[in-house]
């Protein structure tokens, strides 16, 4: 198996502007996501981005970029990231989790030895259930059988931006029309589901805070 980690950047984030470059403790958030991908020790780690910004920002501190077309989505940007590369497993790290823990990163690598598509989760904290920033999914027999904002019954889990894919489940998924409810929900996921797709699940019992909204930024900034 040979792995590589992606993270896909953007710069363009409507609820928190130039979020992948907002300052945390002296570093861009990327910076902070990319260092902790590389703690875990799985692969070799990239940025995926179509921003000049970002990329002078991360090669600044010595790290590789892989410069994108405008992409749909995250996970197209991560194919279009892998052309020219020998992996024949991926896992993509979501550029908002400055404090990423590499073990859920590691924990990922594993499962990914024995899944085409595979995801991480963690224990849903009642402070946050009702919070559509944060996304739910619901699992049966360790497999995620459903993505939601809200959430209802049966919905235990907080889903973490972490996905593996071997490299031919990584281009057929991102081959696939995004579907009406993904799109309306902004979870990209919930196509692979329609399509068919079985998305296995490690679970994790903490999860690392996100930065989707100014509040969540300035609570890590206080973290």
């Amino acid at each position: 198996m040979r792995l590589g980690v992606v993270i896909p950047a953007r710069l363009d984030s409507s609820r928190v502007p130039r979020k992948a470059l907002a300052d945390i403790d002296g570093l861009p958030l990327i910076e902070h996501v990319r260092r902790r991908a590389i703690a875990a020790e799985v692969g070799p780690v990239v940025v995926a981005t179509d921003s000049d910004a970002i990329a002078s920002a991360v090669e600044g501190f010595g790290g590789e970029v892989a410069r994108t077309g405008a992409a749909e989505n995250g996970t197209q940007r991560v194919a279009l990231a892998i052309a020219g590369r020998d992996w024949t497993h991926v896992l993509n790290v979501q550029g908002d989790q400055p404090r990423l823990d590499p073990e859920h990163v590691r924990a990922l690598a594993r499962l990914a030895a024995t899944a085409d598509l595979a995801t991480v989760a963690a224990d849903l904290d009642p402070a946050v259930r009702d919070d559509p920033s944060v996304v739910k999914v619901r699992i049966e027999a360790g497999r995620a059988v459903d993505f939601r904002r809200d959430a209802p019954p049966g919905y235990t889990h907080r889903h973490l931006g972490l996905y593996a894919f071997t490299r031919d489940a990584l281009l057929r998924v991102t081959s696939r029309p995004v579907g009406a409810r993904a799109r309306a929900e902004g979870l990209e996921q919930l196509t692979w589901l329609e399509g068919g797709w079985s998305i296995q699940v490690v679970c994790v019992g903490s999860s690392a805070p996100a930065v989707d909204t100014l509040a969540q930024l300035e609570a890590v900034r206080g973290g």
